[in-house]
């Protein structure tokens, strides 16, 4: 067996927990690397703790400091001073042979301790965080602060002077690698490591999926949308078609929600329901322990994403169209093209106009005839068990990682300093 590797993973929010951080480093670990994970810690967590896949870093917490001054001086920020100094003295007293940094705003930062450290740096770009910022802009509340942090302008030229300069760069769908290749990236140093689901994953959705009741043929067709609850990802779109059908029934059509999460857009949603009276057919869970929701969805017939197709979702795919398809769940989504480009390759499901209540009933009334919604089902967890599985992209991952962390010692030369670069 080959030497093991150190990896550094830059994360830029709390750890526990986070779905794509935790394969990353769970599949590094099993390939037999170590992981040295780098996070933030605004709840006054250790500053180093054991995990079985991981060692976790954390910034340290400044009690002593006013928390709006700890706050802000630990902010993900691409010039922040205390991020370089934090991931300069752990990686190099960590002895890493490669950098992962997840997504762009510590990218800049990760690529300046790679280049005085010596070493290749790989960027996870998990979504379009321009796009990600844009959402932000426009769908929440406008604090001043957010010409700094939340500024797309801003965030698209990071994007442009940091990209093009790393050593390796994940994306999680073609057509960011594409969009990604016209920005001037080596199409050579993209690989593929979409947002499948683990094993483990598969076997809980298939025992939900084994336990569907059984059906009347004039029950309710019952959807679920399992995720964070923001006003970008278009779940007032579904109430409004729900509310619409009870208003005007549609050639018997009948419509249920189940909503697990919460999120900016929690109490917003609930005023929704409330407003329309629509109590009796939508339930809002909030946020319920992950393995216990996959467990259940087998009790539904149709998984929703209903994300508003903006750039931030049309560059990248969600981990609920993966759960739903695990557990032989029929897949409704709007016009964001990845989703669409697999929902129909796979024919697992179709799609709907964009913020279109009314296309959204004509798609549901597509797969309200139960063949129809099984024979969806059954090609949506034949397409994970064959294609779109961690066991594949996890592979990717390492071999994209070992290929950079074990090139030639005398390679690494070339991978000057920060400061000669400039």
């Amino acid at each position: 067996m080959s030497q093991p590797l150190v990896v550094g993973k830059v994360w830029d929010s709390e750890y526990p927990w986070d779905v794509r951080v935790e394969k990353v480093c769970r599949v590094l670990a099993d390939a037999g690397h170590r992981v040295e994970l780098v996070c933030r810690n605004r709840s006054n967590l250790p500053a180093v703790e054991e995990h079985p896949a991981l060692r976790i870093h954390r910034m340290p917490f400044r009690a002593s400091w006013p928390g709006s001054i700890e706050r802000l001086s630990s902010f993900p920020a691409f010039f922040s001073p205390r991020w370089y100094r934090l991931l300069t003295r752990t990686f190099a007293a960590t002895g890493v042979d490669v950098i992962v940094s997840r997504d762009l705003p510590l990218a800049p930062l990760a690529l300046a301790v790679g280049r005085r450290l010596r070493r290749p740096v790989i960027v996870d770009v998990a979504e379009h965080y321009p796009g990600l910022v844009a959402d932000l802009f426009n769908w929440h509340d406008f604090r001043l602060a957010n010409l700094v942090i939340r500024n797309p302008l801003l965030t698209t030229m990071v994007e442009r002077l940091t990209l093009p300069r790393a050593d390796g760069i994940w994306v999680v769908v073609d057509e960011m690698a594409q969009r990604l290749a016209g920005l001037g990236v080596d199409r050579g140093r993209i690989t593929l490591v979409s947002n499948t689901p683990l094993p483990n994953r598969l076997a809980l959705a298939a025992e939900g999926a084994a336990a569907q009741p059984d059906r009347s043929p004039n029950d309710p067709l019952r959807l679920v949308y399992l995720g964070n609850v923001e006003r970008s990802r278009g779940l007032a779109v579904v109430v409004e078609a729900i509310s619409r059908l009870e208003r005007q029934p549609s050639d018997g059509l009948a419509l249920t929600l189940d909503v697990f999460g919460d999120g900016t857009g929690y109490q917003s949603l609930v005023e929704q329901v409330q407003r329309l009276e629509l109590g009796h057919r939508i339930t809002i869970h909030g946020r319920q322990p992950y393995e216990r929701v996959l467990q259940q969805l087998g009790r539904y017939d149709v998984g929703v994403i209903p994300h508003h197709a903006t750039d931030h979702w049309n560059y990248t795919v969600q981990n609920k169209l993966f759960d739903y398809m695990s557990a032989s769940l029929a897949v409704v989504v709007s016009e964001m093209p990845p989703a669409v480009r697999i929902v129909r390759e796979d024919e697992a499901g179709t799609w709907f106009a964009d913020r279109d209540p009314d296309d959204l009933i004509r798609a549901l009334a597509r797969v309200r005839e139960p063949g129809e919604r099984v024979r969806m089902g059954m090609a949506g967890r034949r397409a994970v068990e064959t294609q779109y599985n961690w066991s594949f992209d996890g592979t990717r991952l390492v071999e994209s990682v070992e290929r950079l962390g074990r090139r030639d010692p005398a390679l690494r030369q070339s991978l000057a300093p920060a400061t000669a670069r400039q």
